[in-house]
């Protein structure tokens, strides 16, 4: 077993990770960043829901009061005694029954139509009694009512007591569903942002992804062969302005540049390596493994170098799309059943000044997968070998399917590609442990579609982008010395504007 494994499986048993305080921040953020739509959308939701379910199961309450004195014949001390008393005594006198049926036979009615409440004013012989009803009519005249009897009840227990109305509200209007309607504004907010807070919190945690090439490089013992930056890419009408390719003119330079950087490092560690056949992989779909495959492929033709590009995904090929391709070819899999010759199969890509064959996949068949870890596969392979400096085979994802690493047997070399912030960990760990169990050699890994690499306006290798002044920077389509410049008319080669040569 390799050392890949052995240190896979090391970093694979339990233990309790740290927490890196800032990566978790910039997942928050970046968690923010990608679902703040979803949580506004929620917070909106769950106001407008609050306020339709309070809106529509709203009672309306009606409270009628009336602020009255006590007055008695043994003086100010009594009133006041008088008034305490009457207040704390009130509940049990309503609750006897006897209140309610005065005023029942006083309204003429078989109920009484509301709440109704005593409260004492401390220090003073006043009495403030309230009714509560849902008809404001009722609750002013059981209002009414219960004044005009309430001492002929308390005689009993009191002795001879007079009420006085001194302030009354009159018939009432209805004044708390202001209030009520503002609370459930705020209740259905609360619940919104609570809601997604909880699903910013399970989106980060649940994710488990890596953001930066220093989190990857503590999990995985894997050669970093550098990292392509994101780049924002805009949907135009023309196809070919579409793919993230340095085949497509209007590509930002800096991922030009990044690409010529891995060109470099892939040849010089197939060199060390002493072969020239490099499957290109990913865990899963979607890391842009085969834009990498079709740009590395370009990229060393560019060099100088003889390449053959192979796709070797027959389920899903993917290598016409992203050249822009639209012609029909035989596939890899009429090759290896023996419906084609490798010959006729091979197509000239058409670039200038560049050296590239390719080998499409022909349409989806999921039978031909396989036949990828066939006898007649290797020696298709040793036949590429023979034809060309490198061949860069684009395979299907090594975690999900068996296919790349039934082909790998076949390569010199594997080089992985991990998308920024886009696959679990453990999906990771899974796709290399499937090759590594089969002693593949990986060269080592390109992080893909780098967020932390920023494309600022100017400056060598990271410049211009998608700037206010043009396709390409402050000076418009290509800059002042052109893109591709020309070719001197004597040694042929190409120079910019200024004489100089350009290389690639």
């Amino acid at each position: 077993m390799s050392e890949n494994v052995k240190e896979i499986e090391n970093k694979n048993t339990p233990e309790i990770e740290k927490i890196d305080i800032f990566n978790l921040i910039a997942a928050f953020w970046n968690g923010l960043k990608k679902l703040w739509l979803l949580m506004v959308v929620i917070i909106i939701v769950c106001t407008l829901r609050s306020y339709f379910a309070t809106s529509f199961s709203y009672t309306p309450q009606y409270v009628a009061s009336a602020t009255v004195s006590v007055t008695t014949p043994g003086g100010s001390y009594n009133n006041i005694e008088s008034a305490q008393e009457m207040a704390s005594v009130f509940p049990y006198i309503l609750t006897s029954g006897v209140l309610e049926d005065v005023v029942m036979n006083d309204m003429g009615m078989d109920h009484l139509p509301g709440t109704i409440s005593v409260e004492a004013e401390e220090g003073m012989n006043m009495l403030t009694i309230s009714v509560s009803s849902d008809d404001p009519q009722l609750a002013y005249e059981t209002l009414t009512s219960v004044i005009k009897n309430y001492p002929e009840v308390a005689e009993f227990i009191f002795g001879e007591t007079n009420l006085q109305i001194l302030d009354e509200t009159g018939i009432p209007s209805d004044t708390r569903k202001e209030v009520v309607i503002r609370g459930s504004y705020r209740r259905g907010a609360l619940q919104g942002i609570v809601i997604s807070a909880a699903i910013l919190c399970l989106y980060v945690f649940l994710k488990r992804t890596v953001r930066t090439k220093e989190q990857l490089n503590k999990r995985i013992n894997l050669h970093d062969l550098g990292s392509l930056p994101y780049v924002k890419t805009k949907k135009r009408k023309n196809e070919k302005f579409n793919n993230l390719c340095i085949l497509n003119e209007r590509i930002a330079p800096a991922y030009e540049e990044a690409v010529r950087r891995l060109r470099i490092r892939v040849m010089r560690e197939a060199e060390n390596q002493g072969g020239g056949v490099i499957m290109v992989t990913s865990s899963v779909l979607g890391e842009g493994k085969t834009t990498i495959a079709v740009n590395l492929a370009v990229a060393l033709a560019r060099q100088g170098k003889s390449v053959i590009l192979a796709d070797c995904d027959p389920r899903n090929p993917s290598v016409a799309g992203v050249m822009n391709n639209t012609g029909k070819y035989p596939g890899i899999g009429e090759v290896l059943r023996e419906k084609s010759p490798l010959k006729q199969a091979l197509s000239n890509s058409g670039i200038a000044d560049a050296d590239l064959q390719v080998l499409f996949g022909g349409e989806p068949n999921t039978d031909d997968a396989s036949l990828l870890g066939s006898r007649k596969m290797e020696e298709v392979i040793e036949v590429l070998r023979g034809r060309a400096d490198y061949v860069i085979l684009d395979t299907a994802p090594a975690e999900l399917l068996a296919d790349a690493s039934q082909l790998a047997k076949f390569a010199d070399s594997v080089l992985y590609v991990i998308r920024c912030d886009y696959t679990k960990i453990n999906k990771i760990r899974s796709g290399i442990e499937n090759l590594t169990m089969r002693n593949v050699n990986i060269m080592g890994y390109v992080f893909n579609g780098d967020v932390n690499q920023k494309l600022n306006r100017y400056g060598y290798g990271y410049g211009y982008g998608y700037g206010r002044y043009g396709s390409y920077g402050r000076y418009g389509h290509y800059g002042s010395y052109g893109r591709y410049g020309k070719k001197h008319k004597d040694t042929g080669k190409m120079q910019d504007d200024s004489g100089r040569v350009i290389k690639e």
